[in-house]
């Protein structure tokens, strides 16, 4: 009986995961953390944002860039690391990421066990959203 009830929980018992849609594709990434980097289009450098799934939500614990310009935070904790970059500490709350691709910026997001380059994926100005989903275990096997 006890075997049972866990074989069921099993099968009907869903997970978070990262949905990321495409504009002809869906994909289901099951990790709690990522990176979205890409090259800023005025300062032409890498920008790394960190997010950690958070229920239905994500965070964006932090980001880090190279120089200061259009579209650096004004607010968070400033740690310039012996890296090159300096790291902005973050904690925003945000209910998903729309992202405009393009292979001008090479955008990219980074998983324990995947890498997505999104600019060999889609056209370029397209957008692609990102999503906390709880889904289905089966998903994993997609």
């Amino acid at each position: 009986m006890v075997l049972l009830f866990f074989l069921l929980l099993f099968v009907v018992f869903p997970l978070r995961f990262v949905q990321i849609t495409l504009p002809n594709s869906t994909l289901f990434i099951y990790e709690k953390t990522f990176d979205v980097q890409w090259i800023h289009s005025v300062e032409k450098e890498e920008w790394i944002e960190s997010y950690r799934v958070n229920s239905d939500k994500f965070i964006l614990t932090s980001t880090a860039f190279k120089t200061f310009g259009a579209g650096v935070p004004s607010d968070g904790l400033v740690e310039i690391r012996d890296d090159g970059y300096v790291h902005m500490t973050i904690n925003r709350e945000m209910d998903d990421i729309l992202l405009v691709v393009s292979d001008l910026v090479k955008t990219t997001i980074y998983f324990d066990t995947k890498e997505i380059l999104l600019y060999e994926l889609v056209d370029d100005y397209e957008e692609v959203l990102l999503e906390s989903k709880l889904l289905p275990w089966w998903n994993i096997l997609k």
